[in-house]
């Protein structure tokens, strides 16, 4: 999805650095939301038309901000619109998606969202040393990565996935994925 705010940062040539506090958090925000609509987006589901609106209310709200700043004026709001609630909605979403496409590897760490499933999965392998791993190994350590990744793959494309805290990011240098931390 592209964002307004985008373009008027790169029309008005600013950096995030140059935005005024609340614009930054709103950035900062929407990738949030970014990261959950493209997890969404890898298990082959889309976002209802309500969430997409939303996304464009935040991004307005944010392309708002920076015409403030450009004009030094304060016409927006205050507050940014649907900020908590578009990421339950997503959330909701996703959830719902990873309980009609229930993935039956058993995974060690209780958790309630695919998101959050890989997530653990992500940290464990690299809790336990693991920076770059092969797609083979990758089916036995981190399965629901591995669904993710066998179901999306793109062979002239980069591939990958990145939560709020790790990244498996495919190296066409090795054919490894290696996995970082944020």
């Amino acid at each position: 999805m592209e964002f307004k705010y985008k373009e008027e940062m790169q029309k008005n040539g600013l950096t995030i650095n140059d935005l005024p506090e609340d614009a930054q958090t709103g950035i900062e925000q929407l990738n949030d939301v970014a990261r959950g609509l493209n997890m969404l987006e890898k298990s082959g589901k889309k976002p209802t038309a309500k969430t997409l609106r939303k996304i464009k209310a935040m991004d307005k709200w944010i392309t708002y901000e920076i015409y403030d700043h450009v004009n030094e004026t304060d016409n927006n709001s205050d507050d940014m619109p649907f900020e908590d609630e578009i990421i339950d909605d997503l959330k909701s979403e996703i959830i719902e998606n990873a309980e009609a496409e229930s993935v039956k590897a058993p995974i060690a760490t209780p958790v309630d969202s695919l998101p959050l499933q890989i997530e653990a999965e992500l940290k464990a392998m690299h809790d336990a040393g693991i920076n770059s791993i092969d797609i083979d190994d990758l089916k036995s350590k981190s399965p629901k990565c591995y669904k993710i990744l066998f179901d999306t793959y793109d062979p002239d494309e980069d591939n990958g996935i990145e939560t709020s805290l790790y990244s498996i990011i495919e190296s066409k240098s090795d054919d490894k994925f290696h996995i970082k931390k944020k």
